[in-house]
């Protein structure tokens, strides 16, 4: 399944993502270290709809 990085806008395959977050009821999948230090630091600003 392919999904996008919220931080850099890229798409991933979601089994083959850096990692993951949840937040406010969704998964987040991210590409890299950077982007998921981006997400940590203001989830709000990634997480909305």
């Amino acid at each position: 399944m392919k999904v996008k990085d919220p931080v850099c806008g890229m798409e991933i395959e979601a089994e083959k993502a850096f990692a993951k977050r949840e937040h406010a009821g969704r998964t987040f999948y991210f590409c890299s270290q950077n982007c998921v230090d981006k997400f940590d630091a203001d989830p709000h600003q990634y997480g909305r709809p």
